[in-house]
Order: structure tokens, then C-alpha cells, then sequence
């Protein structure tokens, strides 16, 4: 019997093997409503019931990003840690002169551009799960050092998740560029934050009991958006879709 990830591993091994094993299981990658709506076969109602829920959530990103830089030593080491934090805190947020709209803002432009007011997004009631992945997240955030909860991001599937998308947004759904910001933004821009959480997480992963957190909070982070997806649009795969 091998040895498990976290302990056969250390430093930047250990990434390479906590990426290796998130781009091949993280839901982006094998959840089978990605692969319908990357073919066009999701009915534009049921796209709606997704991006509606996925709102509430990716507008607390910014808060669980200030909870990470929170727990960020203001110790001279952990200065640039500090820094690749708050940039994509800044990012997810919104320049806070007004020059650049934060993610969320860019995700509501993407529902009104395939058909879902902005009205309804911010108006629409909150799922069980929904709520669940958000709490879960803002708690893993504030609760576990800034290395530990990095682990457990989403970067790098998102790149390759917006890569798969957009062209299918486009072609299949008819979303015009100008409303597809959010996504043309995140096949670039995630690829610096999955630099930084790589560093985070080579710098850090010199233990057995910090690399087992690390690969804990990737699986708690899969878990959170499988559940995001099924609570949204479980129904329809399991009865519509067939």
C-alpha cells in the first residue's frame, strides 16, 4: 500500500501533486453539468437557476479573501504572501477608486447578457446549499492559517472551466462579448492567483499534519462546489436531462 500525497511529499512536490489531483477531480472538471453546458444542451432556464445561485456565492468571495488576508502574519516573511492576497482581494473586489468592477459586478453584466436581469439575480431566494457553501467557505477562511484555505481554492480548474465556456457562451447561447467580461477576465487572471496559491502552498508544506490540511481543504473545497451545482440544478439532471 502507498503512502498517501501528504506524506510521501513536501515543498514544491507536494503542489505539483495537490494540482495534478484538483484538475483531475475537481467538479469543474467532472461535474456532468459542465459538460452539457460546454455542448449547448442546457436549457437556458436552467442556466439561469445556476448563475442565480452562483451570485450570492461568488460576491463572498471578497469577504472569505478579506478573512484569508486576515490571517496573514504582518511579520517581514510573510510580506509577499500578504501582497498575493490582497491583489486578488482587490481583483475580486473591485478598484476601490471605481476604475475597474469587481467579479461579482462582472457576473451579474454575464446574466443580463444571457438573459436574467440583474433584478432577478439579486432578488432571487438563497438555496439551502447555497447558504451552506457560503458559510462553509467564510468559515474555512477566517478559522485556518491563510496557507491552509489557499490549498483549497479553486484556481487553477477555473482557467481551464472559463477556457471550456466562453466559446460555448458564445456560439451556443449567444452571450456578445461585452457581457462575457467576467469569463475573458478569468482565463487570464486566474492563472496569476494560481501562481500565488501554489507558492503559498510549496512554502508551507513542510509537514505531514500541514500538507494533510492542505489536501483536506482541497476535498472540502470540491465538496462546496458540487454542492453549489446540485442544489442549483440537481433536479433537472436527474429527471430533465435524459
Amino acid at each position: 500500500m502507498s503512502e498517501s500525497p501528504w506524506v510521501r511529499f513536501e515543498g514544491e512536490a507536494f503542489r505539483r501533486e495537490l494540482t495534478q489531483f484538483k484538475m483531475a477531480h475537481h467538479p469543474f472538471r467532472t461535474h456532468p453539468f459542465f459538460d452539457r453546458l460546454e455542448r449547448g444542451e442546457v436549457p437556458r432556464e436552467v442556466v439561469h437557476d445556476w448563475i442565480a445561485q452562483f451570485y450570492p456565492w461568488l460576491a463572498c468571495v471578497p469577504l472569505a479573501m478579506a478573512e484569508r488576508f486576515s490571517r496573514c502574519s504582518w511579520e517581514a516573511k510573510y510580506d509577499r504572501f500578504r501582497r498575493m492576497i490582497l491583489d486578488q482581494l482587490v481583483e475580486e473586489a473591485g478598484d476601490p477608486k471605481g476604475k475597474e468592477p469587481g467579479h461579482p459586478e462582472l457576473w451579474l453584466r454575464f446574466c443580463e447578457g444571457i438573459g436574467l436581469s440583474r433584478e432577478r439575480v439579486l432578488s432571487a431566494p438563497l438555496l439551502p446549499s447555497t447558504l451552506v457553501a457560503m458559510d462553509d467557505f467564510l468559515y474555512i477562511n477566517r478559522e485556518v492559517p491563510f496557507y491552509i484555505s489557499a490549498a483549497g481554492s479553486s484556481e487553477p480548474p477555473n482557467v481551464e472551466l472559463c477556457q471550456r465556456l466562453l466559446p460555448a457562451f458564445r456560439s451556443h447561447y449567444h452571450v456578445d462579448d461585452k457581457h462575457l467580461a467576467y469569463y475573458t477576465l478569468h482565463v487570464t487572471a486566474d492563472e496569476d492567483h494560481s501562481r500565488f496559491v501554489g507558492e503559498m502552498v510549496a512554502a508551507f508544506a513542510d509537514s505531514v499534519d500541514v500538507r494533510r490540511q492542505m489536501w483536506d481543504a482541497m476535498l472540502r473545497g470540491f465538496a462546496l462546489h458540487k454542492l453549489l451545482v446540485d442544489g442549483a440544478v440537481g433536479d433537472w439532471l436527474t429527471r430533465g436531462a435524459r
